[in-house]
């Protein structure tokens, strides 16, 4: 393991023995598979934001139609998701974070073309997966209510 900025390609090592590149081939296809991890955790995240959405949206519906409202007093809708729905968003957090824990492990070895693979995977990911980030209006949330 080098410590140093490096170009290393044959004969790198990454994570484990059995991470032994030994082609030019084996490289390059451990460069892709790392841009696509990235952007793959970029997804995961679009598909957590998603999912809070939804479970949002079903206790909403469930309240409007029993004719409650959700903590209106304060102005806002708060929301505290089920113990399964809770689990869910726990388990998709947990495949984020250990992806992103490896791909840091990844990023330690220095080597150039893997912390390029890193950036623009990162990217690439973000311009899929991150469109439903953009809020409408300055200092205004999802809803519309001004923010603090």
């Amino acid at each position: 393991i080098s410590m140093l900025w490096n170009w290393f390609t044959v004969d790198a090592c990454f994570i484990s023995k059995d991470w032994h590149v030994r082609s030019n081939v084996a490289f390059a296809f451990s460069v892709i598979c790392v841009f696509i991890l990235v952007a793959l955790v970029e997804g995961v995240r679009r598909f957590g934001r998603e999912y809070d959405r939804r479970i949002v949206r079903l206790a909403n519906l469930s309240q409007s139609d029993s004719g409650s409202n959700l903590n209106k007093s304060e102005g806002v809708g708060l929301f505290v998701p089920t113990w399964s729905q809770q689990a869910i968003r726990a388990s998709i957090f947990g495949v984020q974070f250990g992806a992103a824990y490896i791909l840091m492990l990844l990023a330690m070895y220095y080597n150039g073309f893997i912390i390029f693979a890193i950036i623009l995977g990162g990217t690439a990911g973000h311009f899929v997966f991150g469109r439903d980030t953009v809020v409408s209006g300055t200092g205004t949330g999802e809803t519309g209510a001004a923010c603090c």
